[in-house]
């Protein structure tokens, strides 16, 4: 039974998700890739009033300035607070972009990789994870898979522990009806 939902811009992000979000807290929750920023955030408002469940809007900041970040968080906030009749509801924006996860940890990227970066180049990376992951493993869909399958339940765990994970873990519970 669905209890909540989570909007994504894409299908990638959808399959990181699935992956990185514990398998109880799956059973409840529908994982949605709208097609883009933009369709995202009008599928969000859309379930809102018609669902009347919990939803979780995730999408790319698309930059690292965070002045455009509060800007984005602001103006999805006011959105979605008009389209709901008082269900919980959260932005989560991925600074710059969700595979930024993947660094956070990168002995996972290493591993893969069969290399090892030094700061420097892990500094640049989180600019733009998008276009780091896919010049070492591939355009995507390949480094997204790759990632994927090649991760440890100890890697999970890790990953896990990110600030846009945990904030998932804990809203989606919170929404639950008691």
């Amino acid at each position: 039974m669905t209890l909540a939902y989570i909007v994504t811009e894409g299908q990638f992000d959808q399959e990181i998700l699935e992956k990185l979000l514990p398998k109880p807290l799956l059973q409840e929750t529908a994982i949605i890739a709208a097609g883009g920023k933009y369709a995202a955030q009008s599928l969000a408002s859309t379930i809102l009033p018609i669902k009347q469940l919990p939803v979780a809007l995730v999408i790319d900041g698309d930059t690292q300035d965070e002045h455009r970040i509060r800007e984005q968080a602001d103006l999805l906030n006011q959105l979605l607070y008009q389209s709901s009749p008082g269900i919980p509801f959260r932005v989560f924006i991925a600074v710059p972009a969700l595979e930024v996860i993947f660094l956070e940890y990168p002995s996972v990227i290493e591993k893969i990789a069969e290399r090892s970066f030094s700061d420097i180049e892990l500094q640049l990376a989180k600019s733009n994870p998008r276009q780091f992951l896919s010049n070492i493993l591939g355009e995507p869909p390949t480094f997204i898979h790759k990632i994927l399958t090649n991760l440890t339940e100890e890697n999970l765990h890790n990953l896990q522990q990110h600030p846009l994970i945990k904030g998932l873990m804990s809203f989606l519970p919170e929404t639950a009806p008691i």
